[in-house]
């Protein structure tokens, strides 16, 4: 099994790659061997990443890229067809939060945020498709969701439904791919100590103990611990998971 963890050099695509659970993801991922590309809006993040990754000598490159642009994710998908022709698997890990009942939100942050969390999962799978069907063997895709798109939270409708809509977008894709040789799956991170959690916390916004008493482990996952099951499933140890939507909560949604 140790032997199918491992990558071998090949292309593996992570979006929000500059930050937690993506970053978590880059850093695991080249410990198991794979060229990382790393993909973040912000070029600062990007390098942070890339700098991390090549001082522990680890094969990666960092691409500035907003993923909720259509044209910026085909402009990557196109850069790295040019540089590899081919990729392993892809993480579309990139995601934001925004916190208003329903009455409060305005139209704008609700298409903001679907661009963000939904719609540049369409525009990634849509565009490396090409690029994961030219793999050799399988290749992978795993969508970072949330155990918010499988039960409800107080003020967060917009996140809910688009973290819904990419665990149904997940499955389909899984339908439709499946015989193609690419394994679609999802992961619904519980709550995370990434730092967008923590400025929320810091700053009062979130009530960290309430969250943390929401799983049955009682406390916050690392990042780390959600990046290591993105990684095994996008590595061929995971050769027959597909279709799944794997819950990664400590104990959150079973009570």
């Amino acid at each position: 099994m140790l032997d199918r963890l491992r990558f071998g050099g090949a292309p593996v695509v992570v979006t929000g790659g500059g930050q937690g659970i993506g970053q978590a993801c880059c850093e695991v991922l080249a410990e198991l061997g794979a060229h990382v590309i790393i993909a973040s809006k912000t070029a600062e993040n990007v390098h942070r990443t890339e700098e991390m990754l090549t001082a522990a000598g680890a094969p990666c490159e960092g691409h500035v890229t907003d993923v909720a642009d259509r044209e910026q994710v085909d402009a990557l998908a196109a850069a790295v067809a040019g540089s590899h022709g081919h990729v392993k698997a892809v993480i579309n890990n990139a995601g934001t939060n925004f916190v208003s009942k329903l009455e409060d939100l305005g139209e704008e942050d609700w298409q903001r945020i679907l661009a963000i969390d939904l719609s540049s999962v369409y525009y990634m799978c849509r565009a490396f498709l090409p690029l994961l069907k030219a793999a050799p063997g399988t290749a992978s895709i795993v969508n970072v969701a949330s155990t918010f798109g499988i039960i409800g939270h107080p003020g967060m409708p917009v996140y809910c439904a688009a973290k819904g809509g990419v665990l149904s977008l997940t499955r389909q894709l899984a339908v439709d791919y499946g015989r193609e040789d690419i394994r679609v799956n999802a992961v619904c991170p519980g709550a995370t100590l990434s730092p967008r959690v923590k400025g929320y916390i810091d700053s009062g916004l979130v009530d960290g103990a309430a969250v943390e008493d929401m799983a049955l482990l009682g406390r916050l996952a690392d990042c780390r611990e959600i990046a290591d099951v993105i990684a095994f499933l996008a590595s061929d140890a995971a050769s027959y998971v597909h279709g799944t939507s794997m819950v990664v909560d400590g104990g959150q949604t079973v009570h």
